[in-house]
């Protein structure tokens, strides 16, 4: 068998993003050219990946040329996993015979702790986005699900403020344009701003994949909400009604071509309830007419009757 090199490797590099989803980076070793990375917990290996993604940034910090960049996707499905021994990320030679120990490059003194927290049962292979507030600043989005997860099901995440508990948000609400990308396409969630309580009203929140609050969503951070309660008012639901001078207008303009079209699906099925309501409405009056003319069956006057019937189109 081979034997690794692990002592006085000269590398560069190591882990820069540690989600439950994904664990990413970059590497560079001068001793000898490395080819992948491998997430071990003990011997057990739980996932591996080629270094083959384009980091421009670490080209320029190395001034040289390649591809430094890991991927290290994790799903859901993982075997379960006893901390008996810490979590690492090693990456290697084709040969095996280069091994060196990735640290998480932000703080390494964190590593084990991050890896361990990302590969708990309750979040593991959890992936999504906090986009922040909506461009009418009355509502927080986003979305997430987890690799491996069943049709129909989804997952929470927690929003965080601070001193207060935390609020549970279901990631079941539809996002255009998430099936074309390889997601749910009903993977979404969002807050109405109204709903939160008040002590929420012009705090800093954040969107977390556990409810400690511990596993931050990549995207948005942490995001001021308005203060005094002036953006808390109901507002119309614009989203699904844009209109001409809506801030939604501009957006849908330079919006993917596939996009628009989800768009236009909506506002069409909107369209169709409101022709659908205005229908049962007047179901509904027709039946009460009919519920007066049975009652006037009973023994009131004939002509008053027989109005009623010419008004349900029943007698000329």
């Amino acid at each position: 068998m081979f034997r690794r090199r692990r002592s006085k490797t000269k590398h560069a590099g190591g882990i820069d993003t540690i989600t439950p989803g994904l664990i990413g980076g970059w590497v560079h070793c001068s001793d000898a050219p490395l080819s992948e990375v491998r997430l071990l917990v003990g011997p057990n290996l739980l996932a591996q990946a080629l270094i083959n993604q384009p980091r421009q940034d670490a080209c320029q910090k190395l001034a040289v040329q390649g591809t430094f960049g890991f991927q290290l996707e994790l799903s859901g499905d993982l075997p379960a996993v006893a901390f008996e021994e810490a979590p690492r990320v090693l990456a290697l030679s084709v040969d095996g015979g280069v091994s060196v120990e990735l640290t998480f490059l932000p703080h390494p003194a964190t590593t084990v702790e991050r890896l361990q927290q990302v590969l708990a049962p309750q979040v593991r292979g959890a992936v999504g986005h906090f986009d922040g507030l909506s461009p009418d600043g009355d509502a927080l989005l986003g979305w997430a699900y987890r690799r491996g997860q069943a049709i129909g099901q989804s997952i929470e995440v927690w929003l965080h403020s601070a001193g207060l508990p935390p609020v549970t948000l279901r990631c079941d609400r539809y996002r255009p344009g998430m099936g074309a990308e390889g997601y749910p396409e009903h993977c979404g969630f969002q807050i109405e701003l109204q709903q939160l309580p008040p002590a929420w009203d012009g705090q800093e929140v954040q969107v977390y994949f556990d409810v400690d609050g511990q596993i931050p969503l990549p995207g948005a951070g942490l995001v001021w909400l308005p203060g005094s309660g002036s953006a808390l008012a109901p507002a119309e639901a614009q989203l699904m009604h844009p209109t001409s001078g809506s801030p939604y207008t501009a957006s849908m303009a330079n919006a993917p071509v596939e996009l628009q079209q989800s768009w236009q699906a909506l506002e069409q099925f909107r369209q169709f309830l409101d022709g659908l309501e205005a229908q049962v409405c007047r179901a509904e009056e027709a039946q009460q007419l009919v519920r007066e003319c049975q009652a006037l069956e009973a023994g009131r006057p004939p002509r008053k009757r027989d109005r009623l019937l010419r008004m349900l189109g029943l007698r000329v």
